[in-house]
C-alpha cells in the first residue's frame, strides 16, 4: 500500500519551506546548502526510487506535502448521503489499484481531462488522498533550427473522507470542477456531483466565518448595495460639490457658504434621488470597494461600520491562530464568496486545513 510520502512528487518538494528542505537533507546525510530547487532536486534524486527511504525521509514533513498556499473547494454527491465504498468502486472501475501502484499516462495521452495517477490512505479510517494529473498547456523548446513540444502539466490533490462525507479538492475552482467531474466518472456519478455552498450556513458573511475560526477580518472586498442606473454626470458632480463644500466649511467655518452649496447640490439631485442615502450616492458607480487595516480587525473601525449597511460583501482576508505541536502559529485565508472557495495565503499544513474544514464544512 502506498503512503502519502510515496505519492509525493518533486513538484511538492519544491513548494516546501526552505528550512524544512534543509532538515530533510540533513536527516538523510545530504548537503543542506543551495536554493530551494537545488535542495528539492537533491532530495528527489536520492529518494525517488526507494519507497522505504521516502517514508523515512519525508515522515517529519508529510503533513506539509499536499498543503502550502493553496485554494480549496468542497463538493457533495447527490446520493443517499453515504460515501462508504467509493475507494473500492474506483479500484474496480480502473482495473488496477492506484493505492498500490502509481501510474502516469504517456505524454501523448495527457489531456485537459484530469486522470487519477495514485492514492494513499490518511490517518483515520475511510480517509485518503488522490492525485490527478492534467494538461494545462504546451511548452516549446527551441534549439537551433529545431523546435520540440512537451505538455505542461499540473498535479491536483483530492482529499476524501468517507466517514465524514467530505470531498475536498485543493485547487482553484475552475480546475477543481474538472477534477470533480473526473472523480464522479470514476465512481459512476457522472452528473450528480456539485460544489458545496460552504458560505450558506454563515449567511455568506466573511465576518461570521472569521468568528467561527476565532479570527479577525482584516481586509474586505465589497460592491455598492445601491446601483443607480440613471445617475447623471450632473448628479455625480453634485456629490463631489457636497464633499468639497464640507471641506471648505471645516477650513473657513462659513455656515452661509455651506448652506448655499448644499442647497445647490440638492437641486441638482432632483426629486428622484432625494430619498437615497447620501452615502449610497457617494459609493454609486464603484465596481469594487476594498478596505484593509494592518494588525487589527476591521470591525469596530468607524468608517467600516458606517459603510457596511451600503455594501454587498464579496469576500475578504481572515487571520486566525492555532496551536501546532505546542506552538501558536498565525494563518491567513482568503474567503471567496463568489467563487465559494478558501485560499490559504500562508502555507498550510494538514492540521490547519483540518481545523478550517471541521469548522466550515463538517458542521
Amino acid at each position: 500500500m502506498l503512503t502519502v510520502q510515496n505519492i509525493a512528487l518533486i513538484s511538492d518538494l519544491v513548494r516546501l519551506p526552505k528550512d524544512v528542505l534543509r532538515d530533510v537533507c540533513t536527516n538523510i546525510n545530504l548537503p543542506s546548502d543551495g536554493t530551494m530547487e537545488e535542495l528539492a532536486e537533491r532530495i528527489w534524486t536520492r529518494i525517488s526510487k526507494d519507497r522505504h527511504l521516502q517514508d523515512d525521509a519525508l515522515e517529519a514533513c508529510k503533513g506539509r506535502l499536499f498543503g502550502g498556499k493553496t485554494a480549496i473547494c468542497w463538493y457533495t454527491l447527490d446520493t443517499d448521503g453515504q460515501l462508504t465504498g467509493l475507494k473500492k468502486l474506483m479500484v474496480d472501475n480502473l482495473g488496477y489499484n492506484p493505492f498500490e501502484q502509481q501510474k502516469f499516462p504517456h505524454n501523448d495521452d495527457i489531456t485537459t481531462t484530469p486522470v487519477l495517477i495514485s492514492g494513499a490512505p490518511g490517518n483515520s479510517e475511510g480517509e485518503y488522498f488522490l492525485r490527478f494529473i492534467h494538461k494545462t498547456g504546451v511548452v516549446r523548446n527551441f534549439y537551433g533550427t529545431e523546435m520540440t513540444l512537451r505538455p505542461k502539466t499540473s498535479i491536483t490533490t483530492m482529499y476524501v473522507n468517507e466517514t465524514t462525507k467530505c470531498l475536498e479538492i485543493r485547487s482553484d475552482p475552475k480546475t477543481a470542477d474538472k477534477v470533480a467531474k473526473s472523480f464522479a466518472t470514476l465512481i459512476n456519478q457522472t452528473i450528480a456531483l456539485g460544489q458545496n455552498d460552504i458560505m450558506a450556513p454563515f449567511g455568506h458573511s466573511a465576518e461570521k466565518i472569521a468568528d467561527t475560526l476565532g479570527g479577525e477580518l482584516f481586509d474586505a472586498d465589497a460592491k455598492p448595495e445601491y446601483i443607480l442606473a440613471n445617475f447623471s454626470e450632473e448628479q455625480a458632480q453634485a456629490v463631489v460639490q457636497i464633499l468639497g463644500t464640507l471641506d471648505n466649511y471645516f477650513a473657513d467655518d462659513n455656515v452661509t457658504v455651506l448652506q448655499e452649496g448644499l442647497e445647490q447640490a440638492k437641486e441638482n439631485f432632483g426629486t428622484e434621488h432625494l430619498a437615497v442615502p447620501f452615502t449610497a450616492l457617494i459609493l454609486n458607480g464603484l465596481d469594487k470597494i476594498g478596505m484593509g487595516v494592518n494588525g487589527r480587525d476591521l470591525r469596530g473601525l468607524p468608517l467600516y461600520d458606517f459603510l457596511k449597511p451600503y455594501l454587498q460583501p464579496q469576500g475578504g482576508h481572515i487571520k486566525f491562530s492555532m496551536n501546532e505541536d505546542g506552538i501558536s502559529t498565525d494563518h491567513t485565508i482568503r474567503v471567496g464568496l463568489k467563487t465559494n472557495s478558501i485560499v490559504f495565503a500562508t502555507p498550510a499544513t494538514e492540521s490547519v486545513i483540518g481545523y478550517v474544514r471541521d469548522r466550515l464544512v463538517n458542521i
